[in-house]
């Protein structure tokens, strides 16, 4: 720190200081005091002046010095708040605190994403190793094509590559889910439409399960098509995954004040009570997954995290054993106005 800059910081108390001086000069030569006493008053104000001036300087100079010394020696230089040397100065305590908050939120944005990057490089290994399947599966189906039916090996291919689509498509919102907004388009969406066109696609894998499908979604929702059927799409493959022995999927929508409600249940094995608070965090696959290799966990948590991001609530109910529940409420916006109305 320069001693120009420092007297420049204090322009304005040495202007003070020295328009009081010419005041007290005055006064003094107007009551009748010695020009010589005047003198020896103001060279003393001013040395006394000069003197705290110099004195402050020094103090300033080193402890701006002492901080530099510590930001230079730092590796991480956001936590610069909490290794500034201690001041008697209320003004540094007071910038140290500030500092300090600064660099607590800073520390905090980066832990989350390297939270979010760790998660996204273990979901990227764990969908690696599950898409290698369907892979190997394809190739073996394709050497031993010559010896097994053909349409038998082509639909399994089919239910293959379908998977692979699936994982595919997994990894992709996964990758969005952070973003939606970039992605969003909000429409007025028949969800009976959504639910049948999912489970066209899905056609191969329900007739090798032999589930049956029942729905009646008579309503209406404003929200973005294709990320309500990718939702759809994964409750669909987790309840295959646990179907039971006459699986039967439901489909059903009803209609409250404010909401929307298009509720997913199945009759397979059903939940744990002490699993079903935890099924919608990542990576967690209970004692029904533990029974099933090809669970990772990821479903309900990705369902989960999208519902979260367009505003839909996301709930389950169980009974272990016998049904699982699965709702998605929508909100009712009544400020919304169809066309051709008053």
């Amino acid at each position: 720190m320069k001693l120009s800059a420092f007297l420049k910081d204090k322009s304005l108390l040495l202007l003070l200081h020295t328009a009081c001086m010419f005041v007290l000069a005055g006064f003094l030569h107007i009551t009748g005091y010695a020009a010589a006493n005047i003198t020896l008053i103001c060279i003393l104000w001013f040395l006394v002046l000069s003197a705290w001036l110099f004195t402050t300087y020094l103090q300033r100079k080193k402890y701006f010095e002492e901080a530099a010394q510590i930001l230079e020696n730092m590796d991480k230089r956001y936590l610069l708040g909490e290794m500034l040397p201690d001041s008697f100065s209320l003004e540094d305590k007071l910038y140290r605190e500030m500092l300090h908050q600064s660099n607590k939120s800073v520390i905090e944005k980066i832990h989350a994403l390297e939270n979010a990057g760790r998660d996204y490089r273990e979901y990227l290994e764990s969908w690696v190793h599950e898409i290698k399947a369907p892979i190997t599966g394809i190739s073996l189906l394709c050497e031993n094509g010559r010896k097994a039916d053909i349409f038998e090996t082509l639909r399994t291919i089919s239910l293959e590559n379908r998977k692979i689509e699936n994982y595919v498509d997994q990894v992709l919102y996964y990758a969005r889910s952070e973003q939606v907004y970039k992605d969003y388009l909000i429409q007025e969406t028949d969800l009976q439409a959504i639910v049948c066109e999912v489970l066209e696609k899905e056609r191969v894998l329900l007739i090798q399960n032999h589930i049956q499908a029942d729905v009646s979604c008579d309503d209406k929702v404003y929200t973005d098509k294709k990320w309500i059927a990718f939702i759809v799409n994964q409750l669909i493959l987790n309840s295959v995954k646990y179907c039971g022995s006459t699986p039967l999927l439901r489909f059903t929508t009803h209609h409250n004040k404010n909401s929307v409600i298009l509720t997913v249940k199945d009759n397979g094995t059903g939940i744990l009570p002490e699993d079903l608070p935890r099924i919608f965090e990542k990576g967690f696959t209970g004692s029904n997954g533990r029974n099933h290799r090809n669970s990772t966990g990821m479903g309900l948590y990705l369902c989960k995290k999208l519902c979260d991001q367009l505003g839909i609530l996301l709930s389950a109910q169980s009974e272990y054993g016998k049904e699982t529940k699965i709702s998605l409420t929508f909100s009712v916006n009544n400020y919304i106005i169809t066309p051709g109305s008053d």
